[in-house]
């Protein structure tokens, strides 16, 4: 903005052409100072930017090549509101930088640390960090290192600065004496620099202007001295002509806002004017601060999207000090507590908190501030003002500032009463399930108990009736009439004996009635010993039912060999009437410690069921194998039969409640089993390579009380 044309004082001079702009690398030293840092700190690779210069990449050995540059620095903020050393130990950890480009990307950052170049006034001049490719934090002697590097850089840019300013207050013309040696540099900083500059007299005749300058205003050499405002937005031209107007007619330290329009595109401009130091006249700079512009604005439509979103989602939230007390909140968790806003003030969460439920909640939280954990991630119950409970799925994590610390902590809420409700209803059909399983298991054993003693007592009737037979028949009453023929010769029995054709066969026939009495005799005693035994097996077996039946629910320590021959105890009298062999391969097993019920009840519906599978196979030849071996975790049980086989479309259903390919059966036997073994902290599982080949049940059980069994 002059009030002369710029031409008049810079004729004589190489310009560049109108709206060129170029762009100061850094030179070495700085480059230099980021290589020192990255050797300094042990660190691949190191970086120094320096407000209106420029930046450098760095290894410790050579230059990062320009392709390699990444396009953003996520940690430049929050290394400048730093107040000495920013630092991160392992990037992946870090909400803030963990999906950035520098993270994820080729570089790799895994650690960084980074200092501001602040002077002594507070002034903050650029940046200087190091990064490394695995988590890790610099040492003491490594941060004082980058802190002295970094006092090195303020003092260049100190000096740079100072350069600049000394050449800009020179007399530009030929002939003129320079101040310094670098002064050259600096006054070609001035023409390259990304902020227009000027100086102007006392009375705010234009001195200099750079070609930025020009650029902004789409000004040529030699223009009038009112072309700048052409470029200015029509709704900000007449107030801007009108302040500079005042400047020129009494020159002051002023500042401007404004927007330039050029091809349909608005710029917004800040342009400050001070005193020059040591000369007379008058510094304007013009900063482009269009980006932070629509930055406030992004900022502010994302205010509102958060504040929309936080005011409106459907889960609550809730924003909470280290001590608990409630901050802000949602109007879903306000709701879902059955408060309205005012009702929450001045509460903390555990004043909302289930009892039973605080010292669980506030330990993980304090882990979470502590740094132990980076979220909390757990279900609670909240008291509603009903006094009512409402089960809820909480996930916290810290809201951190500037400089990494913790501030406040954001807690999202999820209403998940009603799954809990679902999930107590089901654990309340699992458990009658199981007693209804249990009572089957149980079921499964008298049925084989009562079909046993049926199968006892059919051979009890039969030798009952043998003996019935046997005695009908019997030649007893032969004896009876012998002594009443004896008696009826009374004197004569020894005539009748020797003389009369039936005395001499009288011998004879004792003979043979005293071996067919003594035969009689043998049978009798042969069917009473069998019927004693077999009233003795029944005695056993009801023995044995009552038994189990009195344990059951009680652990006990059992060798497993005892437990499978009662599994066949229960079962013998079918093997025999079915033509069944059973072959057993029983190998060295340590005891377990069990509920017998439950694995008798196991035992019995595999044998019984291999049983069956071998009688409907129709071979001649069956052959049920009990086997048992050393598992990993203990013990392992093998029912091996050669009968039908099972298809493979039945073997991820045999399990399944209310599933069986029997026409009597009722699907309860294999499901109660698989729950049964379940309980008991093992597993039931089924082998079958296809119909006719026979199946194989393998039974697993721990040695030791599992926890299932408790529960």
């Amino acid at each position: 903005m002059t009030s002369q044309p710029i031409g008049r004082t810079l004729s004589g001079q190489a310009q560049p052409a109108a709206g060129a702009r170029t762009v100061e690398t850094l030179d070495p030293v700085w480059r230099g100072l980021a290589r020192l840092a990255a050797g300094a700190c042990g660190s691949p690779l190191a970086s120094i930017a320096i407000a209106g210069l420029g930046e450098a990449w760095c290894t410790a050995d050579a230059e990062l090549p320009p392709a390699a540059v990444p396009r953003l620095n996520p940690f430049t903020y929050c290394t400048s509101q730093a107040g000495q050393l920013f630092e991160v130990a392992d990037t992946t950890l870090d909400e803030r930088f963990r999906e950035s480009e520098m993270v994820t990307g080729t570089l790799g950052v895994r650690a960084y640390a980074g200092c501001a170049l602040r002077t002594p006034g507070g002034d903050t001049l650029g940046t200087l960090a190091v990064y490394g490719t695995r988590a890790c934090t610099l040492s003491t002697e490594q941060r004082a290192s980058l802190l002295l590097i970094a006092e090195q850089g303020v003092a260049r840019a100190e000096l740079h600065s100072r350069l600049t300013e000394l050449t800009l207050l020179c007399d530009a013309r030929p002939g003129a004496v320079s101040l310094h040696s670098d002064a050259v540099s600096a006054g070609a900083l001035l023409e390259s620099a990304p902020v227009a500059i000027y100086h102007t007299d006392a009375a705010g005749n234009m001195l200099y202007a750079n070609p930025e300058y020009r650029r902004i205003f789409g000004l040529e050499i030699g223009h009038s001295p009112d072309a700048w405002a052409q470029r200015v937005h029509p709704d900000d031209r007449a107030r801007m002509e009108h302040a500079w107007a005042d400047f020129c007619r009494r020159p002051g330290s002023s500042r401007f806002a404004y927007r330039t329009q050029a091809d349909g595109e608005i710029r917004h401009f800040s342009e400050q004017v001070v005193a020059a130091d040591g000369v007379p006249g008058w510094v304007g700079t013009i900063a482009d601060f269009t980006d932070l512009v629509n930055a406030r604005d992004h900022l502010r439509k994302a205010e509102t999207m958060f504040r929309n979103t936080f005011d409106q989602a459907p889960i609550g939230i809730a924003y909470a000090d280290r001590r608990g007390r409630l901050l802000r909140f949602n109007q879903a968790f306000w709701t879902m507590l059955g408060f309205d806003p005012g009702g929450l003030a001045n509460k903390t969460l555990g004043d909302v908190t289930h009892g039973d439920d605080v010292a669980r909640v506030s330990a993980e939280l304090e882990r979470l501030w502590n740094g132990e954990i980076q979220f909390v991630d757990l279900e609670k119950r909240y008291v509603r003002r009903d006094a009512s409970v409402l089960w809820v799925r909480m996930t916290t994590a810290l809201v951190r500032d500037g400089e990494g610390k913790p501030e406040y902590s954001v807690e999202f809420l999820r209403d998940i009463s009603a799954r809990k409700e679902s999930a107590e209803e089901l654990e309340r059909v699992h458990k009658q399930l199981m007693i209804a399983s249990r009572q089957a298991g149980m079921a499964e054993v008298a049925t084989n108990v009562l079909h046993n003693v049926g199968n006892i007592l059919n051979s009890v009737n039969i030798s009952a009736s043998l003996v019935t037979e046997r005695v009908k028949t019997s030649k007893a009453p032969g004896v009876s009439r012998v002594a009443a023929l004896l008696q009826e010769k009374g004197s004569a029995v020894g005539d009748f004996l020797a003389n009369d054709e039936r005395g001499k066969r009288l011998p004879e026939y004792l003979t043979s009635l005293g071996e067919q009495l003594m035969s009689d005799q043998k049978m009798a005693l042969e069917e009473l010993a069998s019927l004693r035994d077999n009233l003795e097996h029944i005695k056993d077996t009801v023995a044995m039912q009552q038994s189990y039946a009195k344990l059951c629910g009680v652990t006990e320590t059992v060798a497993v060999v005892d437990l499978v021959e009662d599994s066949l105890r229960l079962n013998a009298g079918a093997f025999v009437r079915h033509g069944v062999t059973l072959r057993r391969e029983f190998g060295e097993v340590p005891p377990i410690t069990v509920d017998k019920h439950k694995v008798l009840q196991i035992l019995v519906n595999l044998v019984r069921n291999a049983k069956y599978a071998c009688d409907e196979s129709g071979r001649t030849d069956k052959l049920i194998t009990l086997r048992v071996e050393p598992a990993p975790a203990g013990v392992r049980i093998c029912v091996i039969d050669n009968g039908v086989g099972i298809p493979a479309e039945n073997m991820s259903r045999l399990f399944t409640h209310g599933f069986t390919t029997r026409v009597d059966g009722h699907g309860f036997g294999l499901h109660s089993g698989a729950l049964a073994a379940q309980e008991l902290g093992g597993s039931l599982r089924v082998t079958s390579d296809g119909p006719g080949l026979g199946a194989a049940f393998i039974l697993e059980l721990p040695c030791g009380l599992a926890e299932s069994a408790h529960g």
